[in-house]
C-alpha cells in the first residue's frame, strides 16, 4: 500500500520545521559542549534525564516555530 504524497504546502511546512529542529538541537549541543553558563555541568547532575529532554524539546520547538514563521512570512517575496 502506497501512502499519498502530502500537499505541497504541508511538505513546505514540515521541511522548514525539521530545519528549525535540527538547528535548535545543534545550537543546544554547542551550548552544552562548551558549558555556556554552566549548562553542561547542571545537566550532568540530573540522573533522570528529564531536564535534558525538556530543554531539548523546548529549544527545538522554539527554533522550529521560528524557522516555519520566517518561511511563511517570506512566501509572498519574489526575487528581483
Amino acid at each position: 500500500m502506497k501512502l499519498p504524497n502530502p500537499p505541497k504546502l504541508v511538505r513546505f511546512m514540515l521541511y522548514h520545521i525539521a530545519n528549525g529542529l535540527a538547528i535548535g538541537c545543534a545550537f543546544l549541543f554547542g551550548m552544552i559542549w562548551f558549558d555556556v553558563w554552566g549548562l553542561g555541568t547542571m545537566l550532568e547532575t540530573d540522573s533522570t534525564g528529564i531536564a535534558t529532554f525538556i530543554l531539548f524539546f523546548q529549544t527545538s520547538m522554539t527554533f522550529g516555530a521560528i524557522s516555519m514563521g520566517i518561511a511563511v512570512m517570506n512566501l509572498g517575496e519574489e526575487d528581483d
